[in-house]
């Protein structure tokens, strides 16, 4: 298996030895802990099912707690899969690490970008707006006409106006692993991960020719 589930701490700069200054992204694994295998046979798909932090037992309900007892495993924040990775029977139920990875991997980093609200479509979609010479009226940043025809006499969908800016599944792709420091846990990506700080991230091994 090469992914895991990390907390996205922020960015800061380091330096290479060449005297650069590198942005980087720095990310901790806290409880990451795959707990089953689903394969092609039994399941119809491959995916390894991972479960992350520590959820107290207050917030676990019945089902859920039937589920980690099962698979004899603490409850664990949440769960997630990781489609098309595989691992060893003996591996399931002990916690994944860094050590997954080296300096100078390239990995997938998948996570929710930052919502920010209602957006016009000059900051959602980088309209030019309309011209704001002579005879132009209190239309300065609209997006225009969406007027259609008898056919189809609809909107189509997809259509860009204003609307929820952000809030999407992301997914970064190539970025570098500059260091890996095992004892506390972390990794140091060259470049910026999607969504806030304290967000858990998908972190994966890019595969040749993308994902």
């Amino acid at each position: 298996m090469e992914a895991l589930l990390a907390k996205k701490i922020g960015m800061t700069q380091v330096f290479s030895e060449t005297g650069d200054c590198i942005p980087v992204t720095i990310v901790q694994v806290e409880r990451c802990v795959p707990i089953l295998k689903k394969t092609i046979e039994k399941d119809g798909y491959q995916a390894v099912l991972t479960t992350y932090g520590v959820r107290k037992e207050k917030h676990t309900n019945k089902p859920l707690k039937g589920f980690y007892d099962k698979h004899k495993v603490e409850p664990g924040r949440l769960l997630t899969e990781f489609r098309d990775e595989e691992i060893d029977d003996d591996q399931l139920g002990k916690p994944l690490t860094v050590e997954l990875f080296a300096a100078g991997d390239r990995v997938d980093v998948i996570g929710t970008s930052k919502g920010k609200g209602f957006a016009g479509v000059m900051k959602r979609f980088n309209f030019a707006g309309a011209p704001a010479s002579r005879g132009s009226h209190e239309a300065f940043r609209g997006g225009g006409s969406i007027g259609m025809h008898t056919y189809p006499g609809r909107v189509w969908k997809g259509k860009k106006m204003p609307g929820h800016m952000g809030n999407k599944t992301v997914r970064v792709q190539n970025l570098k692993v500059f260091r890996v420091d095992v004892d506390k846990n972390v990794l140091f990506l060259n470049g910026a991960a999607p969504g806030p700080n304290g967000q858990i991230v998908k972190i994966i091994k890019s595969k040749k020719g993308g994902r």
